[in-house]
């Protein structure tokens, strides 16, 4: 398997202890100052505190928001170099959410964390083993409604249940925004059908979308949606807490481009209806869908064109077969890549669901 530079000298930056938790926050504070526009979306810095600090500017960029369309992008990556904290930043009123959430990321060593990030801005990262995400937690691909953005909400099915009450994470809800439905809110049941809601025709994907989140107790499960709106959770602990925070899919009726695919990948559209690996360019923000999969054992596996490319080093958390969680890693130049903590389960299938970000992430 090929191992790109970049990816190697992850697996050796661990930096400092870390404690995971589940549902909790810190305190602190930090300031946010305007950058230059890019590609369509005007990004500002987030100022690192609590002895966290950019991961590497030149490579993984430094740790940034913009606000576009009423939704929120985040980029960049973050480590921390002493202290214990988890609260590395907080965002300001005009980028922060209506409810708690959890969205999963990347951190060192190919493990899967989570950025939990409050009303009042406040975002903290863990992971297991705990000390990954003090080493590196990328930011990239992370987006989601601003507050001030109105939302709809989902009717539950089957005994599944809103768990802002408990966890003041939001109802689950949808909104529709430049051609991309984007989730929110959490839900847990006490039954046995993993058929949670069926979503309304303009919040529909065309094909099968297979996304990983996080589910209760810092574990990670799997949110299905089919071209017919049916909406299942599953596997990890999405019984007991299952967060739509930062899933996003591009409306059915959305035009994309397919992506080539190289090395001997080839899209698995056929086997399970989940769309051939395909790109689409809106207001500067790419979105990628499909799925892929390989016999072979190189992890290189296509190359975005000139418009689709970001200018930094991205790492992106997946679904890989069998629920697992895997990574989709994206270069300047466009190279892909995708691997995985067993390889194997990522050649079996790899979706990319989910996936967006700035071109100038």
């Amino acid at each position: 398997m090929r191992i790109p530079v970049t990816r190697a000298r992850l697996a050796v930056a661990l930096i400092g202890p870390a404690v995971a938790v589940g549902l909790s926050f810190g305190a602190g504070q930090a300031q946010a100052s305007t950058g230059a526009p890019a590609s369509g979306v005007t990004w500002h810095k987030l100022f690192a505190i609590n002895g966290w600090a950019t991961a590497s500017q030149v490579e993984y960029g430094a740790p940034s928001w913009a606000v576009k369309g009423g939704v929120v992008y985040l980029s960049g990556a973050v480590s921390r170099a002493g202290g214990s904290s988890r609260l590395f930043a907080v965002l300001p009123p005009q980028a922060r959410p209506a409810h708690k959430m959890w969205i999963t990321v990347y951190t060192v060593n190919d493990s899967t964390g989570t950025v939990a990030i409050d009303t009042n801005g406040k975002m903290s990262a863990y992971s297991t083993p705990a000390g990954d995400s003090a080493g590196f937690t990328s930011l990239a691909g992370v987006s989601f409604p601003a507050r001030s953005m109105a939302q709809h909400k989902v009717s539950l099915l089957n005994g599944w249940h809103s768990e802002q009450s408990a966890w003041s994470s939001g109802d689950p809800s949808y909104v529709v925004s430049g051609g991309v439905v984007y989730l929110s809110g959490s839900l847990a049941t006490s039954g046995s059908s993993d058929h949670f809601a069926t979503l309304p025709r303009a919040a529909r994907p065309k094909s099968v979308e297979y996304i990983t989140v996080y589910t209760y107790d810092d574990t990670f499960g799997t949110v299905q949606i089919d071209p017919n709106g049916t909406a299942s959770a599953y596997s990890g602990s999405a019984d007991s807490f299952t967060s739509l925070a930062g899933v996003s899919y591009p409306v059915a009726s959305a035009a994309s481009h397919k992506i080539p695919l190289q090395s001997g990948w080839h899209s698995e559209q056929g086997v399970w209806g989940s769309g051939d690996p395909a790109y689409a360019v809106s207001g500067g923000v790419v979105h990628l869908s499909g799925s892929l999969a390989t016999s072979g054992s190189n992890d290189f596996c296509g190359t975005l064109p000139a418009g689709a490319r970001p200018r930094h080093y991205l790492y992106l958390k997946v679904y890989t077969y069998g629920s697992t969680v895997g990574t989709l890693q994206i270069d300047p130049d466009g190279a892909m890549f995708a691997y995985g903590p067993v390889f194997s389960k990522a050649a079996k299938f790899t979706s990319l669901a989910a996936i967006s970000y700035p071109a100038s992430s």
